[in-house]
């Protein structure tokens, strides 16, 4: 064999190597116990390749044969390794969110651009935690006269009323609107949209506990409702509180329904949706939790509704089972039959997200966001899925956020993969009766709510205490 093609095989084999190790060791998931296997073997086939390239022609070819897929498998799953680093520093390096604001008039007005409205009285939400850089964002474009209400009804009533010539509203809030009454907006138009940065101020500090010690740690769970991705500020659709206990290995989990009817943290008067704490930031959200269940919640994991949607359909859609035919409140394109059937993203969000169909309403809303999430599970765990690893990573980047740290992540997967513990989960799910209300966000409007049942909540606290103290 060419002592050039030779060379540059070894080159390619050392370097593929040493770029291999920096990638196991930097991603820092796997103990010195495999360390001290997997890096000996690498140098050793790397050391042998040296000898055996120089024996006869025969076994030259068959290692030269053999030193290009080793070095291919180091390549691809460096990859691999890499995509993951990325995606788990992205997930944990947030700190910047952001709203969108929509400006909305009456269709008969003569207004289709935002310039229109220089020197015109908009109406601003008074509630919104964030009214001032709403303002000031605004103000960069136009000069205005600038009114504020205390609820989303107040402001709206204001445009109908023609006491404001405009509103500018979290479009979270619009979305709840359209979400109870879609008829409602039809005679308003939007003819702008702008967004604010938020700095959540998430920064790890000396009282965060360090859930890498192996004490009971609890974890709360969002799935938000945008569409876009997680970085924007929306409603919290889905509520779970993780009690982990590392020393038994056992797990609580605790389904609190979004549609809750509680007092936002921080505030007095009215209550509010539960769901709707979301609006407000994931710790008005944490805060509010907390409250409910008496307890101190220690690390978050966000997802947005954009996961399911580019998941499912990355894996080519997922076989749900469904008690009842129904479409979809959320989506009337979607059509759902008895019995299992096979769908694509958005019609398994639109099932994970039904509620009107079922007498039980938001448990059995629960129930399905289970199922699919198990149903995701199970396809993504299927081997003939691992050529799309590095898509469903880039695909979902935007879709996932926590305040634990690269480090604290790291660690959970290198206990999981040194012990191999089998998990005990159990789950409880918080009831209520369905109501209709009015709201802190909404104001006056009555819409559906889910008063709690105390006693599923006191339950929840011992369990909670239970599992944390468990050993």
């Amino acid at each position: 064999m060419n002592n050039l093609i030779k060379k540059i095989l070894l080159i390619l084999l050392y370097l593929m190597s040493i770029i291999f190790i920096y990638h196991i060791v930097t991603l820092n998931i796997f103990s010195a116990k495999y360390l001290t296997i997997i890096i000996p073997i690498i140098i050793l086939l790397a050391l042998l390749s040296l000898l055996i390239l120089n024996k006869n022609k025969v076994v030259e070819i068959i290692f030269s044969i053999l030193c290009i897929l080793l070095s291919l498998f180091y390549l691809i799953t460096s990859i691999y390794l890499s995509n993951t680093k990325d995606y788990i520093f992205k997930a944990t390096s947030n700190d910047t969110t952001y709203k969108t604001y929509q400006v909305l008039v009456l269709k008969e007005n003569n207004y289709t651009k935002i310039k229109d409205l220089n020197n015109k009285t908009i109406g601003f939400l008074n509630i919104d935690s964030h009214l001032e850089l709403s303002v000031e964002k605004l103000k960069e474009k136009i000069s205005l006269k600038e009114t504020t209400y205390d609820d989303v009804s107040l402001l709206y009533s204001a445009l109908q009323t023609k006491k404001v010539d405009a509103i500018s509203i979290d479009e979270n809030y619009l979305e709840t609107l359209k979400e109870d009454n879609k008829e409602l907006l039809n005679n308003t138009k939007v003819i702008y949209k702008y967004r604010i940065d938020i700095n959540q101020n998430n920064k790890k500090n000396k009282e965060d506990k360090n859930i890498t010690n192996k004490k009971p740690y609890i974890l709360y769970i969002s799935g938000s409702d945008s569409r876009t991705t997680v970085r924007a500020v929306s409603r919290s659709d889905v509520n779970i509180i993780a009690a982990v206990n590392p020393n038994t290995n056992k797990i609580l989990l605790v389904h609190i329904p979004r549609d809750y009817y509680v007092q936002l943290h921080g505030t007095t008067g009215v209550k509010d949706k539960l769901t709707h704490a979301g609006v407000y930031g994931i710790n008005k959200s944490i805060t509010t939790i907390e409250d409910i269940l008496d307890i101190k919640i220690d690390k978050y994991v966000k997802v947005s509704f954009a996961t399911v949607i580019k998941s499912v359909d990355l894996l080519g859609g997922i076989d749900i089972y469904s008690e009842k035919s129904f479409t979809p409140w959320t989506n009337r394109k979607c059509h759902i039959v008895t019995g299992t059937q096979h769908l694509n993203g958005r019609c398994a969000l639109a099932f994970a997200r039904e509620r009107r169909t079922y007498l039980t309403g938001d448990r059995h809303r629960g129930e399905n966001q289970e199922q699919v999430l198990t149903k995701i599970i199970e396809k993504i765990s299927n081997p003939q899925y691992l050529l799309k690893y590095n898509e469903i990573l880039k695909k979902t980047s935007d879709s996932f956020e926590t305040n634990m740290t690269y480090e604290e992540i790291t660690s959970i997967v290198k206990e999981e993969l040194d012990t191999l513990a089998k998990w005990n989960i159990e789950s409880y799910n918080l009831d209520g009766v369905g109501d209709m209300q009015p709201t802190y966000s909404m104001g006056s409007m009555l819409l559906y709510v889910m008063q709690p049942d105390q006693s599923t909540i006191e339950t929840a606290k011992q369990k909670i205490k239970e599992y944390l103290t468990e050993e």
